[in-house]
């Protein structure tokens, strides 16, 4: 069974490293530590006492430890921590959920402060190894008017390499713009999209998963 995982992620000209390790079934935990500088900058823990009362095999809960393990080092790349405050231990706890939930929890609290909308309004879907089309729309939170010469940028983030832009444009007249990139197939890690809308100091974000392409049965 997999007890953890040690990775060294260079980010912003510094090196975080990355622990994950499960405390055991008597004590049902899955903590990761981020290091910078020998200093603990953020700690996360979540119980997966939910999977040993279903029965689930050591599989299923290896498989969450090296999601949360990924989680973290998605985080890093994305900027999470550029502020660089060493954080007491244990701040930033939170309960066990699965990458999507983390994603769309993020996306509400970024909601909260930006004024304007970035909607994402069709899409041909996102599968590593395919072409990403794009159809989005940025507007006014207050009104719903479409914001004309908005800069859009799609940046690919994963756990396996450095965050790159993949593609950039702007919105028309009415605020709409139609985006194309090539997904890279990843051999191992999880990936997303980070789709940024600015104009002047006003900025608009959101994050989308990108999936695996289905494995084909052996013929």
């Amino acid at each position: 069974m997999v007890t953890g995982f040690n990775t060294d992620v260079q980010h912003g000209g510094k090196t975080y490293h990355v622990q994950t390790e499960d405390k055991g079934m008597q004590n049902p935990i899955i903590e990761t530590l981020i290091y910078v500088g020998g200093e603990i900058l953020a700690a996360r823990r979540t119980s997966y006492a939910d999977l040993l009362s279903k029965g689930v095999s050591e599989k299923e809960i290896a498989e969450r430890i090296e999601s949360q393990h990924n989680r973290m080092i998605v985080d890093i790349r994305g900027g999470r921590y550029d502020g660089g405050r060493v954080r007491p231990f244990g701040e930033g706890i939170i309960s066990s959920k699965s990458f999507d939930e983390v994603v769309l929890e993020w996306l509400r609290s970024q909601g909260e402060t930006e004024r304007i909308n970035l909607q994402m309004v069709g899409s041909d879907g996102f599968v590593e190894g395919g072409t990403a089309r794009l159809d989005l729309l940025v507007s006014r939170v207050s009104t719903g008017e479409g914001i004309a010469g908005a800069k859009v940028k799609v940046k690919l983030i994963s756990t396996v390499d450095k965050p790159r832009t993949l593609v950039e444009g702007k919105t028309d007249s009415s605020g709409e713009v139609s985006l194309t990139c090539a997904l890279p197939l990843l051999e191992e890690g999880t990936a997303a999209l980070i789709i940024q809308a600015s104009i002047g100091k006003e900025s608009g974000e959101i994050k989308q998963l990108i999936k695996k392409p289905a494995r084909k049965a052996a013929s």
